[in-house]
């Protein structure tokens, strides 16, 4: 009796878990179907879905792996291409245009203010929206001050610092805003080693290639299907501490004497969620020309699929520096 009763309940518990791949199988498809058809499906496991797929199985274009955007530097592995690059994803199609001085603001002011450099990774370059609409953009038509767009997608902090230096924008500017993204620190703990920069080459040519076979995608695609609903069940926010970033990022702030006259503004910017509990909000204790600002990001300030800012996230964070800049 009890053998029949434990048989039927593996049977049965075999059964409803067979129907719930299937059924978690088929939905992530279908999201994925819709995904491909320019569709968003902005419903919690549905866009989850879609998140994934556009993410994890290489359907998302990335900016630096598109050859007509960048060219190789042995220095910085890459910088945008001067000239026009078109980059367009589902939520979002752009036109990205680099001059020497860094991406175009539209803002030819002439003033006798000194003016501002923006560096940083994508969310500062401005992914996801036009040249007009970058928070730096939009700062600079706020203060009526020159601001250069001088971030790049996947810079962190050292690479964005070396890219200033060799701008030959130092003497135009008196202010530094830097974006600071959660993912800086693993870059910026091993920039500086001396065989990274030799390979840099390698890591170029790398950013090129697509590795993804119909084989693995299709394993992913089974495995995600199935954890995704229950993170969604279960999904509970980060608590990023800034603590260790913050040694590492000044340490190497540190390191450049041609910052110590420039005043300093320092915001964390990544997807809520993923960014920093306990982020400063005042002058740093070591470093007297840095202000730490921290923005409080809300999920309808960036794209729900891409996850970078969208326009409204731009011109928020733009009102909220025209502020500080208005306080100074």
């Amino acid at each position: 009796m009890i053998f029949q009763l434990t048989k039927k309940f593996f049977k049965y518990f075999l059964y409803i878990i067979f129907s719930y791949f299937i059924i978690a199988f088929s939905t992530y498809t279908i999201s994925a179907i819709f995904l491909v058809k320019d569709k968003i499906l902005n419903y919690k496991v549905l866009i989850n879905y879609q998140r994934n797929f556009y993410h994890q199985l290489g359907f998302r274009k990335i900016w630096q792996a598109q050859s007509e955007c960048v060219d190789y530097d042995k220095e910085l592995i890459y910088v945008p291409r001067i000239g026009k690059c078109l980059f367009k994803n589902p939520e979002f199609t752009t036109e990205l245009n680099f001059t020497k001085e860094g991406r175009q603001t539209g803002n030819n002011l002439i003033s006798d203010s000194k003016g501002v450099a923006v560096i940083g990774d994508s969310m500062a370059m401005g992914w996801g929206v036009n040249d007009n609409q970058t928070f730096a953009s939009l700062l600079g038509k706020e203060i009526k001050v020159k601001v250069y767009n001088l971030a790049v997608s996947s810079y962190a902090t050292e690479r964005s610092i070396i890219r200033l230096k060799n701008s030959n924008l130092l003497k135009k500017i008196d202010t530094i805003i830097i974006q600071y993204c959660p993912n800086d620190y693993g870059e910026n703990l091993t920039h500086t080693n001396k065989k990274e920069f030799d390979i840099s080459k390698n890591k170029y040519e790398k950013i090129f290639i697509k590795e993804q076979s119909f084989l693995k995608g299709l394993r992913k695609i089974a495995r995600y299907s199935f954890k995704i609903p229950f993170e969604v069940i279960t999904f509970k926010r980060d608590q990023l501490s800034w603590r260790g970033h913050d040694t590492l990022f000044e340490e190497i702030i540190s390191k450049y004497d041609f910052l110590k006259d420039k005043k300093i503004i320092v915001m964390s910017m990544n997807y809520p969620g993923d960014n920093f509990y306990d982020f400063p909000n005042d002058k740093s204790p070591k470093l007297q020309n840095i202000k730490y600002l921290d923005i409080k990001y809300e999920d309808e300030d960036f794209y729900p699929l891409d996850m970078h800012l969208n326009i409204d996230g731009h011109k928020k964070v733009a009102k909220i520096l025209s502020k500080t800049f208005q306080k100074k």
